[in-house]
């Protein structure tokens, strides 16, 4: 999975550098997809289970003036590195107001965690865990607002993800966790409410 949303990327990084050449007019000025909308937009953002986890960034191509394609990662976050890859239509022309959107999330886990916890016994000892990478679809809704006039945009992300992967760790060593440390571990792992925020740099 992490391959693919790789790809992805990848595959928007050659579109981005299409388009900063085909939206160019002759006298060599930039023109926009139409509506006031940007080709390509180049986000950073933050948030609880949000594309781009703790902190991250990515890049939004625009087809059309109410679709548009985006993926990227997230470089801080509780379970590894997180890929991104999805799809946005927009209510409006011109990639502001509202959006809804959908795709896959990809975190990568952490091997060889090592956190102190409640055991099986009732006692707190350290242990060590393999976090599994967990793969997510999620849902979203959007809101752009447009900040000042070059096609830059603050947003707003709410939506809902869901792990496709059962098993979200495995403990290497120690005394075997109790099910309420397990239950923490679950319940911190990839998935859950979205709720993420950002700004978005028009190109």
């Amino acid at each position: 999975m992490k391959k693919y949303l790789t790809s992805g990327l990848l595959l928007l990084t050659v579109l981005s550098a299409t388009a900063q050449k085909s939206y160019r007019s002759s006298d060599g000025s930039q023109r926009n997809l139409g509506g006031n909308g940007a080709r390509l937009n180049i986000d950073l953002g933050t948030g609880i289970n949000a594309n781009t986890a703790l902190l991250g960034g990515g890049i939004d191509y625009h087809f059309t003036e109410k679709f548009s394609m985006n993926a990227g990662i997230g470089l801080i976050s509780s379970w590894g590195n997180k890929f991104y890859l999805g799809g946005k239509a927009y209510t409006r022309p011109g990639h502001e107001g509202w959006a809804f959107g959908g795709g896959l999330t990809y975190n990568t886990g952490l091997s060889e965690f090592v956190s102190e916890q409640e055991t099986i016994y009732g006692t707190r000892e350290k242990v060590t865990l393999d976090l599994l990478p967990q793969t997510c679809v999620f849902l979203s809704t959007y809101k752009y607002w447009r900040i000042g006039q070059r096609n830059n945009r603050f947003f707003l992300q709410l939506g809902w993800s869901r792990s496709v992967n059962a098993v979200k760790f495995k403990q290497l060593q120690g005394t075997p966790v109790s099910s309420n440390s397990a239950a923490v571990t679950r319940f911190i792992s990839p998935g859950g409410i979205v709720i993420g925020v950002g700004f978005s740099f028009g190109t």
